[in-house]
């Protein structure tokens, strides 16, 4: 496919012509894409947790939020879209969606002002079908949202390099914005800020400039700090809460290469069969080989160097921080998968452009077909939770298996399960757990009447119960057991009154 969209252009009198279509169709197929995965899947804790924050008066969304570990913007944003165009799955997964296809044209703008419109053309079908974009882009999360923010303040970052008019004003005010939004949407982002310092420091070292062309850039991001101040007490306590769910892992050799893997194929290390195995290796050698070629191209070699440190300053900081605390999960990079995706993608079609032999043709097609491979690969597994190795099925057993009676008390294992189950079922139902407050991502439900500490106030004559994993809750002995439906990952128990 890449092969032959650039022999079109080789043969076309108007690149740029051709840039919009391809453009048009990268982006609005990747949300299409994207849409589809989604609405085949089941909303889980952390999609179920955004919109029941969402759902709250503004003041007691601020509130939730504060007492969790993200910032506030994106559960306002769901707040009123909600709101608005109501509360379906479609309706809350396009937000995402939207944020994805704005992503992928934005990143489609900058890689023409950077490289060309048909180095860009080249790249766009490797953004179309990236499987970790497709993942978050269709996720009810901050992510897609976040790494539209990231890539326009990168866009706005290379104007305000490139622009030598009183214009340039205006683009660092608007760098500023998007960059306090992008800190009140999701503090990760602070990595791409790091990471356009890095490249702003090695702009002025290779072109031998003084240190007062960065002054600008710091007078903006000094205004976005001043935007982002009235948060910064609440982000501070965040940090020391104890919200933080205990899921990251080290960023080490493993996961390094998990990131190939998650971005190929969408499978952890763990998870590879052999096969895979040679597939993840493939994309791997021949994105070195087509990055040495492209390196190779001076005029093109500091533009490149931006797309390095977009993914290489946060994974970079990422491991350093592993030293102290292991904070990674493969979602806290999705905001700035983008920056790898055209990396490699223009690596592979510079080489193409540039290498016309049979060898460039087959390695680009080898990586298409693995990351196509990849796509298809994610429609099948869907959103599942790798660090709980589960794939939330809630929305089918709520539908199947769950049904609301007066006289029925529907009983969540734990919190996490209540959260799951509330944006599917209409009726009331209960949770256990014996805690006298209740923090964090579950929050929402802590001092709530739903709340039962002892199991043995069960009233009701029949008791619908719903649990993960195989070490459920024991029942009190006055209900007899009448069916048990074992799904792949979640249980439901039925009881009734002896």
């Amino acid at each position: 496919m890449v092969r032959k969209i650039i022999e079109w252009v080789n043969h076309s009198r108007n690149d740029s012509k051709v840039f919009w279509v391809m453009l048009l169709v990268s982006a609005v197929a990747s949300g299409l894409i994207s849409l589809w995965i989604g609405l085949n899947q089941s909303v889980w804790f952390d999609e179920a947790y955004s919109i029941y924050v969402a759902k709250q008066p503004l003041d007691q969304l601020i509130a939730l939020v504060a007492a969790d570990t993200h910032p506030p913007f994106y559960y306002i944003l769901l707040h009123f879209w909600g709101n608005t165009f109501g509360w379906s799955e479609l309706s809350l997964r396009l937000v995402s969606v939207l944020s994805l296809t704005g992503t992928i044209a934005v990143a489609g703008l900058l890689l023409r002002r950077l490289f060309g419109s048909r180095i860009a053309i080249g790249a766009l079908p490797f953004m179309m079908i990236a499987p970790m974009l497709l993942r978050y882009g269709f996720e009810i999360r901050m992510y897609a949202f976040a790494a539209l923010i990231g890539i326009a303040a990168t866009y706005v970052l290379v104007r305000i390099v490139d622009d030598k008019t009183k214009q340039k004003m205006a683009w660092l005010v608007v760098y500023g914005i998007l960059v306090a939004l992008g800190m009140y949407s999701l503090y990760y982002l602070a990595l791409l800020w790091m990471a356009h310092a890095a490249w702003l420091i090695y702009h002025m070292v290779t072109r031998k400039e003084s240190i007062s062309v960065v002054y600008p850039w710091v007078a903006s991001v000094i205004g976005a700090v001043a935007i982002f101040a009235p948060w910064l007490p609440t982000f501070l306590k965040q940090t020391t809460n104890g919200a933080l769910a205990p899921i990251g892992q080290p960023l080490n050799l493993e996961n390094l290469l998990g990131i190939v893997s998650f971005n190929s194929l969408y499978q952890p290390v763990w998870q590879l069969s052999v096969l895979a195995s040679l597939g993840v290796m493939a994309v791997l050698v021949v994105a070195v080989v087509a990055l040495k070629y492209a390196f190779g191209q001076k005029k093109i070699r500091e533009n490149l160097m931006l797309l390095v440190f977009y993914i290489g300053i946060p994974i970079a900081v990422l491991m350093i921080v592993s030293l102290a605390r292991s904070m990674y999960v493969e979602r806290y990079l999705a905001h700035v998968t983008i920056g790898l995706v055209m990396l490699v993608g223009v690596a592979l079609s510079v080489y193409l452009i540039n290498s016309q032999t049979l060898r460039a043709k087959a390695s680009v097609a080898v990586v298409y077909g693995v990351i196509l491979i990849g796509t298809v690969g994610l429609a099948v597994v869907g959103n599942y939770n790798f660090q709980r190795l589960q794939k939330p099925e809630v929305k089918q057993v709520a539908a199947q298996q769950i049904h609301c009676d007066t006289d029925t008390t529907i009983l969540a294992n734990d919190p996490y399960v209540a959260i799951e189950l509330s944006y599917y079922l209409d009726c009331a139902f209960r949770f256990y757990s014996t805690d006298e407050k209740l923090g964090g991502g579950y929050a929402p439900l802590s001092e709530s009447p739903q709340q039962l500490r002892d199991l043995n106030d069960l009233a009701s004559s029949k008791v619908i119960y719903v649990y993960y994993g195989d070490q459920p809750l024991v029942i009190p002995e006055s209900y007899k057991l009448d069916q048990l439906q074992e799904n792949t990952n979640l249980h439901v128990a039925s009881y009734s009154k002896r």
